[in-house]
């Protein structure tokens, strides 16, 4: 949903990064404290000093909004729950996740450690601003921390709303799933909530720009489209992974799939298999042994002279290692694997060998066959169909 980013740093030994949309945020931070809240609240405070000032409480803000997702997920980590990193965008920030909660506990527990850290980071700060004496030279370093003190606490307020995927409406779904026994039926009704949040913040932000206020309305509105976005994105991402909990990658895979010999002249690669089979990627193997995977950009970077005297072993651009699974692994384990490396396909390797491939595009198919024959669940989370062994016979 957010891209890889850009990444900042790697703390405790999760990565933090920034999507480019939070460039944009930064932006409007800056200038909204420069040119609204520091004149505001110091009197007769000189410009330059309000773009340094806004420039520090943006920083403080930002700090706060990782501090906050670094809580959410050490109390993952105690669970198990695998994080893909944490990623600042333009809306704030997110923990990502690379799978759901085991158990409603760990949801609520996961949940409502960002607002509560958020309060006690609240309080602390508010403690700092009494303890400091008021003066002339004490003033901007007040302002920064009295802007900190209330962005905190409606950091916190506002991911208390009973809305998913807000902090609030995780903590719903984990009540509603401890009640039901069903994460499908929770995260249906915390999703609706999110949906019906969004929609009024939208419907709030419209009124906000009719009546003048543009700027106000549009951020609003921006903000409602947000949560509306991933409230739904965060439904089907259930859907799918309670459709392929039983499904293994043998079961999905092309059993016969097209593989190019390592030591087949890149002329032969195009004119038998780009313009043969049509795909843009085709895994390569020396006796049987897949050694990576061949990608129509690797070819694009060889000169046109130099194609039938280059051989495919001398262009392979990707690490074999990352793209492979064995034909037991979980579906949403290989899912997951793709993700992580930005790749669409994965061969599959028994005893060494190459024994089929999963494709993003077969994965996909075999989700809406499922969803077309799937027999009502009911209110737990059975399995949707029968998956018959080797679903999947032809490479996509």
């Amino acid at each position: 949903m957010f891209g890889k980013g850009f990444h900042l740093f790697t703390m405790l030994g999760f990565r933090v990064s920034v999507a480019p949309s939070w460039f944009i945020l930064a932006v409007l931070i800056v200038w909204t404290l420069a040119k609204g809240y520091f004149p505001q609240v110091i009197e007769n405070v000189a410009p330059a000093t309000a773009w340094w000032l806004a420039i520090a409480g943006a920083l403080g803000l930002f700090a706060s909004i990782i501090y906050h997702e670094f809580a959410h997920t050490l109390v993952a980590r105690q669970f198990g729950m695998p994080i893909a990193g944490i990623t600042l965008f333009l809306f704030g920030g997110i923990a990502q996740l690379r799978d759901e909660p085991p158990s409603p506990r760990a949801e609520f527990l996961v949940a409502v450690a960002g607002p509560v850290s958020s309060y006690l980071l609240a309080a602390v700060l508010y403690v700092i601003v009494l303890l400091i004496p008021s003066g002339e030279g004490t003033t901007s370093l007040l302002a920064v921390l009295g802007y900190l003190v209330t962005i905190n606490l409606l950091l916190a307020t506002f991911n208390l709303l009973p809305a998913f995927p807000l902090d609030g409406g995780r903590m719903l779904r984990a009540a509603v799933w401890g009640w039901t026994g069903s994460l499908r039926r929770a995260t249906q009704i915390s999703a609706m909530l999110g949906r019906i949040l969004g929609g009024g913040l939208m419907l709030l932000g419209v009124l906000g720009i009719v009546s003048g206020d543009f700027i106000g309305g549009m951020w609003i509105s921006l903000i409602g489209f947000f949560i509306i976005g991933a409230a739904s994105a965060s439904q089907m991402q259930v859907e799918f992974k309670l459709g392929l909990q039983s499904v293994a990658v043998r079961d999905i895979m092309n059993r016969k799939p097209v593989a190019v010999p390592v030591d087949a002249t890149v002329s032969q690669l195009v004119d038998d298999y780009f313009y043969r089979y049509f795909h843009k990627a085709f895994p390569v193997v020396r006796d049987g042994e897949p050694v990576g995977c061949v990608r129509l950009e690797d070819v694009s970077q060889v000169p046109r002279d130099q194609w039938k005297s280059r051989q495919v072993g001398d262009i392979l651009s990707d690490s074999a290692a990352r793209q492979m699974v064995e034909p037991d692994t979980p579906v949403w384990d290989a899912l997951n694997l793709m993700n992580e490396h930005q790749v669409s396909r994965l061969m599959v390797v028994k005893d060494g060998k190459l024994t089929g491939i999963l494709t993003m595009r077969d994965l996909m198919q075999f989700m809406v066959i499922r969803k077309e024959l799937a027999v009502d669940p009911g209110d737990g989370d059975a399995e949707l169909a029968h998956v018959p062994p080797g679903a999947a016979q032809k490479q996509a």
